[in-house]
């Protein structure tokens, strides 16, 4: 016969809960700033959210101002307080700390960005306290045009536009050859000979034949070798023949003639003179005579004689009142064999500071002022034929990819007001 199993009772130890009372035996021994927890068998101290652990039983804060663990905006001020922190936007800022904008009285002009209180980022190809000068990329010799080609400077671009005798052809400026073309003003009785860029006329010896003659023949008529002549309906301009060869330049102005009477020279303007002229709307800006600048997507320039500033349509600025939808409806830039659609741009290959883009046929680009490398900006040329502006690179454009034309509105350069 078996004998029966010894049963052992089984005992249940009740927990004791340690944050229920502070101190003594069987309370917890959680300092400030901490948060008593409770666990099988014991407690845990956590810390409160802005402090950190400092031993088992203690939290010390901490300031998120000194070590940069806020989110404060970086024109704001971050003020310490227990536990936390709040921000504050610095003087000339409005916003609730953590998105803090500048609070601006001055206007940015061509798509310039103000970004301090008196101080604007302009856009590339701009320059000026306010926005409202153009970088001059030919003046100041960064473009990158060749011999062959001159630089036409635009509002915020430029492009190189084949010289007189050029044509374009592709990416390149060719020499145009006027004798075989028949473009030339030689008389009949004179050989052409092509040159690069232009031609000449030459007779034989008078004993070989006498009766050549090294006058132009222009517009139907015959010009004698030195002479000069006016072309229809431009008295303004005048024609000088030299050895058979024509060139035409505008007629010099006697502006000691301008008050009127019958002496006075009619190619000359017919007000005051100006030595400078006030923007439309900045009243505090002044430009000197020959200075150009912006004003609602047209060029305007003070010019000696104009009784206001002369402002003229641009047609690379791509600010105007066109839509984003009628720029990609326009007429498309040809580069190397490749279309680019009008609106699109990108950046030089041989150039790290030059930024293209297509606008309605023509192809205009811009140099970077705030380049990192400031002797890096020989970029190639863009030349012209017809109403179609090539780009010359050796470079595909299969080999980048055109970005929207709204990655120009990229504020780069920042100016500050007189004053601020």
């Amino acid at each position: 016969m078996k004998k029966p199993l010894l049963t052992i009772p089984k005992w249940h130890v009740a927990d004791i809960d340690e944050c229920a009372q502070q101190g003594g035996l069987t309370g917890n021994h959680c300092h400030l700033n901490t948060r008593c927890v409770n666990t099988s068998g014991s407690y845990v101290c956590e810390c409160l959210p802005g402090y950190r652990r400092l031993d088992k039983f203690n939290c010390v804060e901490v300031d998120e101002c000194a070590t940069g663990q806020h989110a404060c905006h970086a024109n704001a001020e971050c003020i310490n307080t227990q536990g936390s922190y709040h921000c504050r936007c610095r003087p000339g800022y409005t916003g609730d700390g953590y998105d803090c904008k500048p609070v601006c009285n001055q206007t940015c002009l061509n798509g310039g960005q103000c970004v301090a209180p008196g101080v604007c980022s302009c856009r590339v190809g701009f320059v000026g306290a306010s926005c409202e000068q153009d970088l001059d990329e030919c003046a100041a010799g960064m473009h990158g045009c060749r011999e062959t080609s001159v630089c036409v400077n635009m509002p915020g671009w430029y492009y190189c536009k084949c010289k007189p005798g050029f044509r374009t052809r592709d990416a390149d400026c060719l020499d145009i050859d006027e004798c075989r073309h028949g473009t030339h003003s030689c008389h009949v009785t004179a050989r052409c000979v092509n040159t690069e860029g232009h031609f000449e006329c030459h007779c034989p010896p008078a004993e070989e034949d006498p009766n050549c003659r090294l006058s132009c023949m222009f517009e139907d008529n015959e010009i004698p070798d030195g002479a000069k002549v006016s072309p229809q309906n431009q008295p303004c301009k005048i024609c000088t023949c030299e050895r058979g060869v024509i060139s035409c330049a505008d007629k010099p102005c006697n502006c000691s003639a301008w008050r009127g009477g019958p002496g006075r020279d009619l190619c000359c303007p017919q007000c005051d003179p100006k030595e400078s002229c006030q923007h439309q709307e900045l009243k505090h800006v002044v430009f000197q005579s020959g200075e150009q600048w912006i004003y609602q997507c047209q060029t305007c320039e003070c010019l000696p004689g104009d009784c206001c500033p002369r402002c003229e349509d641009d047609p690379c600025n791509f600010f105007g009142n066109q839509t984003s939808g009628a720029l990609s409806a326009g007429k498309p830039c040809s580069y190397q064999g490749h279309v680019i659609a009008s609106g699109q741009t990108f950046n030089d290959p041989s150039s790290q500071c030059t930024t293209c883009a297509c606008k309605d046929g023509r192809l205009c680009c811009s140099f970077g002022s705030s380049c990192a490398d400031p002797d890096v900006h020989h970029g190639s040329p863009i030349t012209e034929a017809s109403h179609r502006h090539l780009a010359s690179q050796t470079a595909s454009i299969e080999t980048y990819t055109p970005v929207p034309i709204a990655s120009l509105l990229r504020p780069h350069a920042t100016t500050r007001l007189p004053g601020v």
